[in-house]
């Protein structure tokens, strides 16, 4: 196994549990993606390439939104920054 092959490890602690939550975030954005189109109820028109862009914004919100110095407040202001990027687009 060549060095490019070998996973890096965290330098400290704070880059472990950046490295923890990028890859939390990955799995329930993985789960998410099959959900999307059943919740929207259209998945005939629906690019895969946006249904797992947008999963990984509803985690990323529902994760701000578990946060107590957080919560729905700011999920719901991150939503609207990335649907006002998507819509001058």
């Amino acid at each position: 196994m060549g060095i490019s092959e070998e996973r890096r490890r965290p330098a400290d602690t704070r880059e472990f549990l950046a490295m923890w939550s990028a890859a939390k975030e990955e799995h329930f954005a993985q789960e998410l993606v099959p959900m999307l189109p059943l919740l929207l109820g259209s998945s005939a028109n629906l690019d895969p390439a946006r249904v797992q862009e947008a999963a990984h914004h509803l985690v990323r919100a529902m994760h701000l939104a578990s946060e107590p110095e957080a919560g729905m407040p700011a999920a719901l202001e991150y939503l609207t920054q990335v649907t006002a990027v998507t819509r001058r687009v």
